[in-house]
């Protein structure tokens, strides 16, 4: 799996680095419902949605492993409490055997 990641991420960010560096020209970017534009570098506009991407996409995965934390934050007590009541059981019945008198044993002539 890492070595997947890898093969994602270099060629990524060696093509992000290189759209940056080869694009200085000044764009106007607006958002829809505003009607406010700015006036920035391609290059950074390019690398902040790259920027903004890579955080959402980020929280997203985060928020997935959330529940998968608390299920085994949960699987983990229960295992703690089924593993003393083992060995409770296993104490008791140490302690059973210890006190039930042994057969006699048989003398053979």
């Amino acid at each position: 799996m890492a070595y997947l990641t890898l093969i994602i991420t270099i060629p990524l960010t060696l093509f992000a680095l290189a759209f940056a560096a080869s694009n200085s020209a000044a764009v106007k970017a607006g958002l829809w419902p505003l009607d406010q534009t700015w006036e920035l570098p391609l290059s950074i506009l390019g690398l902040g949605m790259l920027g903004t991407g890579f955080l959402s996409g980020a929280l997203f995965v985060w928020l997935l492993y959330q529940k998968m934390r608390y299920r085994y934050w949960q699987e983990s007590r229960k295992v703690t409490r089924l593993e003393k009541e083992l060995d409770s059981l296993h104490q008791k019945a140490e302690s059973e055997r210890a006190a039930r008198p042994s057969p006699p044993a048989i003398v053979s002539k």
